[in-house]
């Protein structure tokens, strides 16, 4: 009974330890303000529109990303996040997705 009791006055500390971590990977994975985004679409649907929502909206296309239909553009995080993500496609630091060789 003592370790049960011990293992409840330790969930604080673990979740706080927990919310440390995925906050520090939601910051390194987070886009700039503007320079070199990762647009990574989640459907089909998604990237077909990729890249003609991304040049509407201010994007210029550097080269295709990492990943199976991403693409790597420079562009204003402000005016991008909200047309990609409502269309499914999400916006990621172009380090966090393993672009720092392209260019």
């Amino acid at each position: 009974m003592t370790y049960r009791a011990s293992s409840w006055r330790s969930l604080p500390l673990v979740g706080q330890c927990a919310l440390i971590v995925f906050g520090l990977a939601f910051l390194y994975a987070a886009p700039p303000a503007q320079g070199r985004i990762l647009l990574v679409p989640m459907t089909d649907q998604a990237r077909t529109a990729l890249a003609p929502v991304a040049i509407a909206h201010g994007a210029r296309l550097v080269s295709a990303g990492p990943w199976k239909g991403s693409l790597l553009v420079d562009g204003e995080r402000d005016a991008l996040a909200r047309p990609l993500l409502q269309r499914g496609i999400l916006l990621l630091s172009a380090q966090a997705g393993g672009c720092a060789g392209l260019a």
